[in-house]
């Protein structure tokens, strides 16, 4: 397509000089009047603005990145309500590797670049999430129907679908009567390519290869497709075939801090000095922050990628019946393997959020120790910035009190102990000549081994006819079945020792060196010995989940032809869902450990111990389970030393399961993996409470009223959509196994002794109380028998979805849109989970008379009332609803050339928080209250802000200079009275607020949602010039919350601004081969995360949590198209 060039050299001057006006305004993100006031300029130019070529050499050519961009502007000026759209008009030249990686060019568009945002351990190689203004209740569509994977979520994994099988991807954000519900956020739609697409036959193969700067690995992607279509006396027929192959092995490291322990008014003690460990703990004023942990992780992502795409048309010969059918599959596989080395500082486990240690609080011993003669150092802030660290042998273990107890729990290589006690009650107050020596010892390092197998099958089969009986009637028949299975299997050995632990983050990135530990006696070899290493755990996790659903369809239209009326437009939809989550709950347990000692534990203490004991009846840990292997990078600041990790071939080929209590004969957990768990149902792999099967039917009708056009300046739309949602769900409650002492039992039973504690020897001592639970009545012991019993749900919701769209066309290039609708989203299929698990009680303290728990009569105990508490999901939540609106003045000055500023706002209601509610439950005939924490449906709050974009080719400049161009766009986005929805669902990676066990239950406020970047903008420079194609882009977002819960540091976890810049070539050698390279990630960003240790009200401090630094990619490739 070859457009003709009228400006003249002051026009072009006059253009120019505007367009970088805008530019300049865009990059400085203030308000957009300069820019308005440019287009005004242009609008004033000749109505024939596209560029156009004044010879031969001047032409432009519109194909490519450039008839792409044509295309999706359209897409936006003529759509119904706020829309914006990717388009590869050229086959396989979809704009970057990952339709996630697409979409964050879009503004109001951001992504989630954690494997899961609750897991701030696991960076992801590819986004795994997508955020829309903000919110992430992102409904996905595949062209135009539902798709989903079967976990718990209740769209589509970002990672499943090839880019190179889609013709484009458009983002609704706003909503009309005849659109799906689903997306208070926004609603994304995959479209895939159509045979009748193409003006005739397609063929392309492309073949690329993939290269990671640190992972160091060159993987293929391939793909092709057919197209054809045919005129014959029966009708024009068309087919397509498009199949995609794609393998990444990519890599990130990562540095991470554990949760940060807050010290105010510490002295921090060298163990050497007077007094050793029994000087005192008091400093000066002031809050400092050490870290209780710090690991360094090597993660490699292996994954695959199969797309196939097929299609069929048939068209009549007169045009009035259309009929298209559709088939995609797709099968995504990926594998990460991790190693990591972590040294652990203090142990804060169980520990409420706001703990500080001070002079007086408790677990003075797990205060860590400077090694003798050096001194920790902090910054202006209290953070710790570096020193030797040493931890007080009375932290969290215990190695008995002489030698001899010790050598019962771990011995080297050549007999010797391997821990050597020394406490300072034991050692007095100061260290004597040949003694113990000093109470201190290394920290442990857990060299920890990780694999996560998952695996995502789609496929989505459809059938569409389309009819017009006359000029002014349509109607259109859909059906559509779409099937999923996830199968995942996640599983972790630690592998323990000791080191001391010297830290620096002076220079910017912690630094570690690990040298010989203090106070333990190893075998040669040091870290590069198994010998010198326990079993700490295994932990494994799986999941075998599906899902499947029918729709079926039906629109009519008919065009009214008034004045001012256009059509009518009616329509209803059927959904029938059934989804079969089986998640296993992560299943830790301990094997050999310094804190819980059992009887001869020397037996199997040391990881290289293949020989069976008659004392313990170990049979002996299998030979070959262990790879030491050097560890570090350029990231980690060079080679940390060889550390023997869990042999990775082995752990994917299940070795985990040789670590079974019931193989080994010993294990302080008795641990056994998944599908040998007790309490799994027969031939299954799950227990009970694990299983979440739900049936969702869905139907909905709309009307919609179209108005203006035909000449007209005003087009839009009116109507209503009403939804009716029924969920059934099959679940159970759970009841705790409790059994206690009961004072009423015969004198000289056990239960008579415990319950009757025996006066001290010296009168003026107390008699130590009663226990509490001893006075539990016999109603109480029955309702904690363990049991537990299936309960059914039936929940029934409707909705009425008003919505209004209307554009005005100021003259030809300006126009002024405004959208007005009510959207719904309902709740993830997780959170849908029948289930009800009822916590073991909670007694008053004993001796505690004043608790009002305790039944007094005539001044003595005779009773107790324990409380119940419990967690549970929610069968019955609503969906959350949201009234929205959208404003936006659009400037169309050239076939590629685009002005747009939108102003947003959404106010919600029933937005899904976590809660408590009082529940009368039964078992065995008695009735308790519980208070059972549980997700609810919360008041309304709002979200608001404003986009500005701005796309152009330079058309005006001369040459070969007519092929630069630029696209820029910036967002902004607020929000008040919303809080975190506090919930995760039992699988699909999902944000979290819950408070976790290892945080005491508790959890720090935040004001912010998570995934909620203020600010962020894109500017893509671009060129296309005859047959070559440039492209570079950059993409930044403010700070953000990535989860208000980490599943493992327990804190809100923020990440810091970040920017990445990706950049591809293009050539096409001749008319049918094209050469090409991209690189992602040019910029070696880091993303580098902090976390919170104070609540809203206390400051909200922030102190380091962890750095991450992913490949710089590369992918060279060479297509053919005829």
């Amino acid at each position: 397509m070859n457009i003709p060039n009228q400006m003249n050299p002051k026009a072009r001057l006059l253009r120019s000089g505007a367009s970088m006006l805008v530019v300049s305004a865009m990059l400085a993100a203030v308000a957009p009047s300069a820019a308005l006031a440019q287009d005004a300029a242009q609008s004033a130019q000749s109505a024939d603005t596209d560029p156009a070529a004044q010879s031969d050499d001047d032409t432009i050519i519109v194909t490519g990145q450039r008839r792409a961009l044509q295309t999706s502007q359209q897409i936006k000026r003529d759509a119904d309500t706020v829309v914006d759209s990717i388009t590869a008009t050229d086959i396989g030249a979809f704009p970057d590797k990952s339709v996630a990686e697409a979409l964050q060019r879009v503004a109001g568009i951001t992504v989630n670049r954690f494997a899961a945002s609750d897991d701030t351990a696991h960076f992801s190689a590819e986004p795994s999430g997508v955020i829309v203004r903000g919110l992430n209740q992102v409904r996905n569509e595949f062209n135009g129907r539902d798709v989903f994977s079967a976990n718990s979520s209740r769209g589509l994994g970002w990672g499943d679908i090839s880019p190179e099988l889609l013709g484009g991807v458009d983002t609704y954000k706003n909503q009309t009567a005849e659109m799906i519900e689903g997306g208070i956020a926004g609603t994304v739609n995959l479209r895939t390519r159509l045979p009748f697409d193409s003006a005739g036959q397609t063929i392309q193969i492309s073949a690329n290869a993939n290269y990671g700067d640190i992972s160091k690995k060159f993987t293929p992607d391939v793909s092709g497709i057919y197209s054809n279509r045919w005129e014959t006396g029966a009708g024009e027929f068309g087919v397509l075939l498009n199949y995609a192959y794609s393998h990444v092995e990519t890599a990130s490291q990562g540095i991470q801090y554990g949760r940060t322990a807050v010290f105010n008014g510490i002295q921090f003690l060298d163990p050497s000095g007077p007094n050793g460990t029994n000087a005192s703990r008091a400093g000066p004023a002031g809050l400092k922050y050490i870290p209780s942990s710090v690991g360094f992780r090597d993660n490699l992502y292996d994954r695959t990628r199969n797309g196939l795409s097929a299609a069929v048309q048939w068209k009549s010969n007169d045009g009035s019946l259309a009929v298209t059918g559709q088939y995609q599959r797709s099968l995504y596989k990926n594998t990460w393997r991790e190693r990591a080395v972590i040294s652990y500082i203090t142990d804060l486990y169980a520990f409420p959020v706001d703990f500080q240690f001070s002079p007086t609080s408790a677990n003075q011993t797990r205060i860590p120790l400077m090694a003798p003669g050096t001194t920790f150092k902090f910054d202006d802030d209290g953070n710790f910035v570096s020193g030797s660290i040493l931890n007080q042998q009375t932290d969290f273990s215990w190695w008995g009190d002489t030698d001899a107890t010790a050598a019962d729990i771990a011995v080297n290589s050549t007999g010797q102990n391997m821990l050597h006690p020394c406490y300072s009650w034991g050692n007095g107050s100061t260290p004597t000549p040949g003694g113990c020596g000093l109470d201190a010892r290394g920290p442990d390092l857990n060299a920890v081994t990780r694999l996560n197998k998952n695996r995502q099958f789609t496929q989505d089969a459809s059938f569409n006819l389309k009819w017009e009986p006359t000029d002014r009637l349509r109607f259109n028949f859909d059906a559509q079945y779409v099937s999923s299975d996830v199968d995942n299997y996640d599983v972790e050995i630690g592998q323990y020792s000791f080191a001391n632990l010297t830290l620096d983050q002076s220079s910017g990135l912690p630094r570690a060196t690990f040298s010989a530990p203090y106070s333990i006696n190893q075998s040669a070899g040091g870290l590069s010995n198994p010998n010198n290493y326990r079993y700490n755990h295994a932990m494994d996790h799986l999941e075998d989940s599906h899902g499947e659903q029918w729709t079926g369809r039906f629109d009519a239209e008919y065009d009214i032809g008034s004045d001012w009326l256009d059509s009518i437009k009616v329509g209803a939809r059927y959904a029938d869902r059934d989804q079969d989550v089986r998640w296993g709950n992560y299943n830790w347990g301990n094997i050999a450990n310094n804190w819980n000692i059992g009887a001869h534990q020397y037996t199997f203490w040391n990881i290289d111990r293949t020989q069976p004991s008659a004392v313990t009846g170990f049979t002996g840990y299998p030979a070959g389970l262990t790879d030491v292997r050097s560890f570090g990078s350029d990231f980690f600041g060079g080679n940390l030393g060889s550390f023997a990790f869990f042999n990775m071939d082995k752990l994917e080929d299940h070795a985990a399961d040789l670590l079974s209590y019931d193989r080994l004969k010993v294990g302080q957990d008795q641990w056994r993996p998944t599908c040998e768990r007790t309490g799994e149902l027969p031939g299954s792999c799950f227990r009970p409470a694990e299983l979440n099967q739900i049936s969702e039917t869905t139907k909905a009708a709309y009307a919609m009223l179209r108005f203006g056009g035909n000449g007209k300046r005003f087009r839009g739309n009116i109507g209503v959509r009403y939804v009716e949602t029924l969920d059934r769900t099959q679940g159970g409650v759970n009841f705790p196994s409790q059994t206690w002492p009961n004072i009423n039992a015969p004198v000289g039973s056990p239960d008579y002794i415990a319950c009757h504690p025996v006066p001290p020897a010296d009168p003026s001592q107390p008699t130590p109380p009663t226990p509490a639970n001893c006075y539990a009545s016999a109603a109480d012991r029955s309702f904690n028998s363990g049991s537990g019993y299936v309960t059914a749900s039936r929940a029934k919701h409707t909705n009425w979805l008003p919505s209004f769209n209307i554009r005005f066309d100021i003259n030809d290039k300006w126009l002024v849109r405004f959208a007005a609708s009510k959207a719904m989203s309902r709740p993830d299929i997780g959170l849908l989970k029948n289930y009800v698990s009822v916590s073991a009680p909670s007694f008053p303290a004993n001796g505690d008379t004043s608790d009002p728990r305790f039944v007094i009569t005539n001044g003595q105990v005779t009773g107790v009332n324990p409380t119940y508490q419990g967690d549970a999901y929610n069968p019955y939540l609503k969906p959350t609803t949201a009234t929205q609106f959208d404003f936006a003045i659009e400037n169309y000055f050239a076939s590629v050339g685009s002005f747009t500023v939108t102003a947003f706002y959404k106010n919600f209601d029933n937005y899904i928080q976590y809660g408590s509610i009082n529940q009368q439950l039964t078992n065995n005939g008695v009735t308790r209250t519980v208070q059972i924490r549980l997700p609810l449906n919360g008041d309304g709050a709002e979200v608001y802000g404003g986009e500005v974009a701005y796309t152009r080719y330079f058309d005006f400049l001369p040459g070969a200079l007519k092929g630069l161009g630029i696209q820029a766009n910036y967002t902004y986005v607020e929000n008040h009275g919303i809080t975190n929805s506090n919930v995760k669902p039992v699988s699909g990676g999902a944000g979290s607020g819950t408070a976790q066990p290892g945080s005491g239950g508790t959890v720090l406020t935040v004001d912010s949602l998570e995934g909620l970047s203020k600010h962020s903008f894109n500017l893509v420079g671009m060129y296309e010039w005859k047959r070559l194609s440039l492209r570079a882009a950059y993409n930044w977002r403010s700070s953000y919350l990535v989860t208000a819960v980490d599943c493992c540091v327990y804190l809100p976890v923020w990440s810091k601004s970040q920017g990445f810049l990706d950049a591809s070539i293009r050539y096409g050698i001749t008319k049918n081969f094209e050469l090409s390279v991209q690189g992602t990630n040019l910029l070696n960003t880091k993303t580098v995360l902090e976390q919170q240790v104070s609540g809203v009200e206390d400051g909200a401090v922030k102190t380091p949590n962890a750095w991450f630094q992913n490949d710089r990619r590369f992918v060279a490739g060479i297509r053919f198209k005829y």
